[in-house]
């Protein structure tokens, strides 16, 4: 009797299954995945510093008149994410003697500063060669933000008369990464 009941229920529960599929097979089994990319990319409106011609200890200020506490250059953030900006130089080359980029001026060595603009006559931020360094605000440049900036050079204390009249070159480079 016992059996003849749980087979009259199995079969009961079967049926009931076939008529009344289950819910979750009725479910559509797909995702639908939306994503954005995150753009990081600056411009700076300044691409070349024509300094001209320096003598030993010359301080250049990169704007319009060579004046301190003009900030002449705008970094802006033309991506879509809060982004750190960093800044690297390289040694003069050409002539007869290339100069060494370093903290403070020698025989053929010059110093490049830069500034965060907060304070435009502070130069804080030694420009190196080994590493970027941040030259932004602690909070980042936000999406669409702009940044002045303006750096100041130092010629070397000594340079050899060889270079006299020669054009040298160095390249300061601009990166941005994601602000975190």
């Amino acid at each position: 009797m016992m059996r003849k009941l749980l087979a009259l229920l199995l079969v009961a529960v079967m049926a009931v299954t076939l008529i009344f599929p289950v819910a979750a097979l009725a479910v559509d089994p797909t995702v639908g995945i939306t994503v954005s990319a995150k753009l990081i990319a600056i411009t700076n409106d300044k691409a070349t510093w024509a300094i001209g011609a320096v003598e030993i200890n010359n301080v250049k200020y990169f704007s319009a008149d060579n004046a301190q506490n003009d900030v002449w250059s705008t970094i802006t953030n033309t991506g879509n994410v809060t982004v750190d900006v960093q800044i690297q130089g390289t040694n003069i080359e050409g002539g007869v003697y290339d100069w060494t980029l370093a903290a403070t001026p020698g025989d053929q060595i010059y110093s490049l500063y830069a500034n965060k603009a907060a304070t435009p006559t502070v130069y804080d931020v030694q420009v190196k060669t080994s590493a970027y360094v941040n030259i932004t605000a602690a909070a980042g440049l936000v999406a669409a933000g702009t940044n002045a900036w303006s750096m100041k050079f130092t010629a070397p204390t000594a340079f050899n008369a060889a270079d006299a009249g020669a054009q040298k070159n160095a390249t300061v480079t601009l990166v941005a990464s994601q602000h975190y």
